[in-house]
């Protein structure tokens, strides 16, 4: 074993043992993953890797950078496909003038698949040994370190709260150190929709002293509300400006009221607008905002985590990020599946007897 595997191993070794330590619940994870000996193996791993991927390509570096490239672009063709593949998809169903549209985009798709046949190709050519791969799951990795040594570095977090009231336009952020962020482009959220399961209960409440009291629960069958001989369409319950669910009043003494529950929430999301310029001419981007399915505009991300009700409107909870080094840890990532797997499945070379 030579003094490099040795040394590889050891960081390892001691990476998992912090792995370990940071997910112990009595110490914590934020305070081991972001501390300095994590800091030191993660530039230990990144070096160590680009120094592997050296050594295993020797003799045939200028045929590993080659290769690499082409497997970038190859990759590139296949994120065209997907992405345009799907607006041009979107384009289709609204229909109407928007098939133009349709036929650019299936157009630039296209152009796509022309990219990963023709790098594809070329990139098989070139990384034609399995040694090669094995170099750029190496350089892979240590480029995955890199863009997370950038973020760690440069990245900005900042949860923001955006009315969904068609006229609050977001231009720019403020930390909670106080530093400003201009957008350089106007965020607003024109409507908030949520969606809930047909899951919903109702109860039944008697008002004692002005105040309603215990209340019990209503059986729904069908249509219908039913408690003991009585009985409600649910369609009679109806929504009011201060009360969160629909209700119905019922008159008698004492008086009653029936609640409808809140129902389990299904799915919520945001219609947003960003309006932003292009080679200096306005253009206005429509999209909806949904869990783990972020808006990204020129240096931003907008994810949607929460909302909450205030003052009659839909507050929309988001979490703006800003990372440099997102590029080069997805290019990482990317790297180390195809090169992985490709390094796995190449057929073994015979070595001669």
């Amino acid at each position: 074993m030579s003094a490099w595997l040795k040394g590889g191993m050891m960081v390892l070794g001691a990476a998992c043992v912090l792995l370990l330590a940071g997910g112990f619940p009595l110490m914590g994870a934020p305070g081991v993953y972001g501390g300095g000996a994590m800091l030191l193996l993660g530039v230990m791993t990144v070096l160590l890797c680009m120094v592997g991927g050296w050594r295993l390509a020797a003799g045939r570096r200028v045929q590993l950078v080659v290769g690499l490239v082409f497997l970038f672009f190859t990759v590139t063709g296949l994120v065209m496909l997907f992405q345009y593949g799907a607006k041009a998809l979107d384009y289709a169903g609204i229909g109407g003038p928007m098939w133009a549209g349709a036929v650019g985009m299936a157009c630039i798709a296209l152009t796509g698949v022309v990219f990963m046949a023709v790098f594809g190709f070329l990139c098989y050519r070139v990384m034609n040994c399995r040694i090669l791969w094995l170099a750029g799951l190496h350089w892979a990795v240590a480029l995955l370190g890199v863009g997370a040594f950038v973020d760690a570095a440069w990245e900005v977090r900042i949860p923001v709260a955006l009315p969904a009231d068609a006229r609050t336009e977001l231009t720019e952020l403020t930390a909670q150190d106080g530093r400003v962020y201009p957008l350089g482009f106007r965020l607003r959220a024109d409507s908030f929709v949520v969606k809930y399961y047909d899951d919903a209960t109702y109860s039944l409440y008697s008002f004692e002293n002005g105040r309603p009291g215990a209340g019990h629960a209503v059986e729904r069958r069908g249509d219908m509300l039913h408690s003991g001989a009585e009985s409600w369409p649910v369609s009679a319950l109806k929504s009011a400006p201060g009360m969160p669910h629909p209700f119905l009043m019922l008159p008698g003494n004492p008086a009653r009221v029936l609640v409808q529950n809140p129902a389990t929430v299904r799915d919520y999301c945001a219609h947003i607008v960003a309006f932003t310029d292009h080679l200096g001419r306005p253009e206005t981007h429509k999209a909806e905002l949904r869990v783990n399915a972020p808006f990204a505009c020129k240096d931003w991300r907008f994810s949607l985590s929460s909302y909450h009700e205030e003052g009659g409107c839909t507050v929309v909870q988001l979490q703006a990020r800003r990372a440099p080094g997102r590029f080069a840890a997805l290019c990482g990532m990317v790297g180390i599946i195809i090169c992985t797997a490709v390094w796995c499945w190449w057929r073994k070379e015979e070595t001669p007897a």
